[in-house]
């Protein structure tokens, strides 16, 4: 079984001054920045992550085949 923290606890690090504050601060201790998650480097939808590649599209569907001609059918009336 694996564990999986609830949730990260990284410092965090001022984006003004550049000190690193303990996580759940929510302003810098030196200089009074606020800080946010986007100040986390490489987290999902942070600031400066790469975003995830897209899926390739979806083929399209093929086109359905017309329906054979029976052989020896009659000729409607009127069409020689």
């Amino acid at each position: 079984m694996c564990f999986r923290p609830s949730e990260i606890s990284l410092p965090i690090k001022c984006p003004e001054c550049g000190v690193m504050n303990d996580p759940g601060t929510k302003a810098c201790v030196k200089c009074g920045a606020e800080l946010s998650a986007a100040a986390l480097p490489g987290m999902p939808g942070a600031l400066g992550a790469p975003a995830a590649p897209g899926a390739p599209a979806a083929p399209g569907a093929p086109a359905a085949p017309g329906a054979p001609k029976a052989p020896g059918a009659p000729v409607p009336p009127g069409t020689h």
